[in-house]
């Protein structure tokens, strides 16, 4: 993944996070947790790690 990938993804989810962050924090907790598990998944998985 080069940086521009990783700088839209990471732009997506910022405002994502914040505005369920409004409704309930949890929910947006558990939103984040996804989102960075996700994208630590996809990272490993594209060097050959896992």
């Amino acid at each position: 993944m080069n940086n521009k990938t990783e700088g839209i993804i990471n732009s997506l989810a910022a405002p994502l996070v914040l505005f369920t962050a409004m409704l309930d924090p949890r929910v947006s907790v558990g939103i984040a947790v996804v989102f960075l598990a996700g994208l630590a998944i996809y990272k490993f998985r594209s060097r050959g790690a896992l």
